[in-house]
């Protein structure tokens, strides 16, 4: 798994960094046969509605070319960390759901059938 961790001051915690690269080694287990790129930003954001806020970008790429690009600002760095990695989690679940239908064989349909048991 490659690994690359990046964004303000957030990113030099070490408290931070093993909270990523722990999540990090999580989502790269459900993938034991290929291999994972993951890039993580943290940084600091002041939203004028919100006010302050920490702000996370996860970009994976998991094999066979499909990447996953999720972001997320919580009150806290350790909440937006654990949501963005939820959340690419439940990506992949449905990137995976939708490999597997298209892999799927189509059925003919049973229209003209009908129609020529009716004459």
């Amino acid at each position: 798994m490659l690994m690359k961790i990046g964004g303000d001051t957030l990113a030099l915690d070490a408290d931070i960094r093993r909270q990523i690269e722990s999540e990090a080694m999580k989502f790269a287990a459900r993938f034991p046969d290929g291999q994972v790129d993951v890039q993580v930003t943290i940084q600091e954001e002041f939203d004028p509605l919100h006010g302050h806020r920490v702000r996370c970008e996860l970009s994976a790429k998991v094999g066979a070319g499909r990447q996953v690009v999720v972001r997320d600002a919580r009150k806290t760095a350790g909440e937006a960390i654990r949501e963005v990695f939820n959340a690419a989690g439940r990506n992949v679940r449905r990137l995976r759901r939708q490999h597997i239908l298209s892999l799927a064989p189509v059925r003919p349909a049973l229209l003209p059938v009908a129609q020529a048991v009716g004459r």
